[in-house]
């Protein structure tokens, strides 16, 4: 039984991991792993309410933050896969021009070549990333609480 519930553990540790990336199901797989945990256990010892929690929190987690997330992200001339991209292409660019052209030279050239197209766009990249970084803080946190609730509820009676 110990093995089940490491599994289990672990299962709903990687869905953790997935809710702080928006194309991943994170609070999805921590449901499926504690229905499958339920499962394995009997329902008949499950309390009712505790399936109908989980299945809230992933619901507003998942379709409640996506509805969210393209409500607060509209109207910006700057879409959210740019807005994501932008900032780590930028510093891995700076971090391949200096390891060719030496620290300053390749930071300077960096900077002269792609720095200005992106200078105009920095602010409303910087807007949408605290938005989406909110999002995912939001995504994370109803993760937790599932995790709790499980832990609490179903691994440990």
């Amino acid at each position: 039984m110990v093995i089940v519930k490491s599994s289990i553990l672990l299962i709903m540790f990687i869905g953790q991991l997935c809710t702080l990336a928006p194309n991943f199901y994170g609070t999805i797989i921590i449901l499926a792993a504690a229905c499958i945990y339920a499962s394995i256990i009997g329902f008949s010892t499950l309390p009712s309410w505790i399936i109908i929690v989980l299945a809230s929190l992933a619901i507003v987690a998942e379709i409640g933050m996506r509805g969210l997330r393209n409500y607060l992200t509209r109207g910006y001339n700057v879409s959210k896969t740019y807005s994501v991209n932008t900032p780590v292409c930028n510093l891995a660019g700076i971090i391949v021009a200096d390891a060719l052209l030496g620290s300053l030279i390749g930071l300077t050239i960096w900077e002269l070549v792609v720095g200005k197209a992106l200078v105009p766009y920095v602010e409303c990249i910087s807007k949408i990333l605290v938005r989406l970084m909110i999002l995912a803080v939001l995504r994370f946190i109803c993760g937790i609480i599932m995790i709790t609730i499980i832990c609490k509820y179903l691994l440990y009676v």
